[in-house]
């Protein structure tokens, strides 16, 4: 069990928890005005097709794997893509096959993002009637694609499409295999001892220990030992990258935790002032920092904060991250706390040194964190381009992304 700081008075006294106990994402209590009811059409004058994985060439010249979707949908106001792995969905306790289901829990969530963010959820659909979709690679297995119709107020509307495709995994090449193996990474006066493992060949790795080790305070910190990140290795520049993710969701006296790993900016001239100048930049998936191995040195790496332009208030902030680490969220009232679990996290840039010996991934298996409904959306694949795209540097330059006060 692992022994929690205390995150807020709202929270009073955390001393122990329970952990995979999962609730749904951002249930802010929004208010449910929709009565109709909705029968699912299947159109046959939709189509929907997976074209295929492809490389593509950005404007800078950055070669990226893609998945490339065709649709065609006459009549469609509003829609949504949405994939699902084909297991997860047939498994009961998840969505027991019934389309409807999947269809109102993802419109749901899109609902409450938009609320939360102060957002219209129209800015969250498609609306081309026949277009070609370049989507974020997708991992290995059998996953069905639906194309879902949406009205304005981002309810499903019952008209739909879907395809089913597998993808196999990829060969491992030398280059991915270079990040595999014991590391420690540093920053000043604190280092983490990880391991890097394989999670999917020239895609992914899982990053075990960060926020472990010597360094976490023993009276104000806590050793992240139960948990493990994904990290992303680049195909174009080689690098390992350290992307904003969702983990999972517990209850903590009867509060539902978030826990995240998300990036931090120090911005001390935005006219909307938070302590110290730090702030959490809450969006998911975007890159927060680039692991470089250089050719003459493999067993040395160096990690640098990604580019960013942070939206505080009414401006648009262009900077680059200073700090990544575990964040916890949970609602206080109608609004989003943030509480960090450790405050001694290194700063950027960090240095990874390969511990002699480690260039395999001999370590136990692991088990990993079980599927849920709200992990199957915060995996959705992203629109490419929607986010940006890397910079000749390596770096995610991207539209202006939500920035929040850290709690203290």
């Amino acid at each position: 069990m692992k022994k929690w700081m205390t995150l807020a008075a709202l929270l009073l006294a955390v001393a122990g928890c329970t952990k995979h106990t999962y609730r749904e994402r951002g249930n802010t209590d929004i208010p449910e005005s929709h009565t109709v009811e909705v029968t699912l059409h299947k159109r046959a004058d939709w189509t929907l097709q997976y074209v295929g994985r492809e490389d593509y060439i950005e404007d800078n010249n950055r070669k990226i794997r893609v998945e490339h979707v065709k649709v065609t949908c006459p009549g469609a106001d509003y829609y949504i893509l949405r994939t699902i792995a084909a297991a997860d969905f047939r498994n009961a306790d998840l969505y027991n096959n019934d389309r409807k289901a999947f269809f109102e829990q993802e419109a749901e969530y899109l609902r409450q993002d938009a609320a939360t963010y102060g957002e219209k959820v129209t800015d969250y659909f498609y609306i081309e009637e026949m277009h070609d979709y370049l989507l974020d690679r997708m991992r290995m297995g059998d996953w069905m694609l639906f194309l879902i119709g949406m009205d304005k107020e981002g309810y499903i509307t019952g008209d739909y499409a879907e395809t089913s495709f597998t993808l196999a995994e990829e060969t491992p090449t030398e280059e991915y295999l270079r990040w595999i193996g014991d590391w420690e990474i540093k920053g000043g006066s604190v280092t983490y001892p990880v391991r890097i493992e394989q999670s999917e060949a020239n895609c992914a790795y899982f990053l075990h220990g960060w926020e472990t080790g010597e360094s976490i305070n023993a009276q104000t910190g806590t050793v992240m030992d139960q948990e493990y990140l994904e990290t992303y290795f680049d195909v174009d520049n080689l690098n390992m990258y350290f992307t904003a993710q969702y983990l999972g969701t517990y209850e903590e006296k009867g509060v539902n935790l978030d826990e995240l790993f998300l990036g931090e900016v120090n911005i001390t001239t935005a006219r909307n002032k938070a302590d110290n100048g730090i702030w959490i930049i809450s969006d998911e998936g975007i890159d927060l920092a680039a692991a470089v191995l250089p050719a003459d040195k493999p067993d040395q790496a160096t990690v640098t904060g990604c580019e960013i332009t942070a939206a505080i208030g009414d401006e648009d902030i262009p900077t680059t991250f200073a700090f990544m680490q575990y964040i916890a969220a949970y609602m206080n009232g109608n609004n989003v706390e943030y509480k960090t679990y450790n405050d001694n996290v290194p700063g950027f840039p960090l240095t990874m040194t390969r511990k002699p010996g480690t260039r395999s991934a001999s370590h136990p298996a692991f088990q990993p964190r079980p599927v849920t409904r709200a992990s199957i959306h915060h995996a959705q694949p992203r629109l490419r381009g929607a986010y940006g795209t890397r910079g000749s540097s390596g770096t995610l330059i991207r539209p202006a992304a939500h920035a929040v006060r850290k709690a203290r």
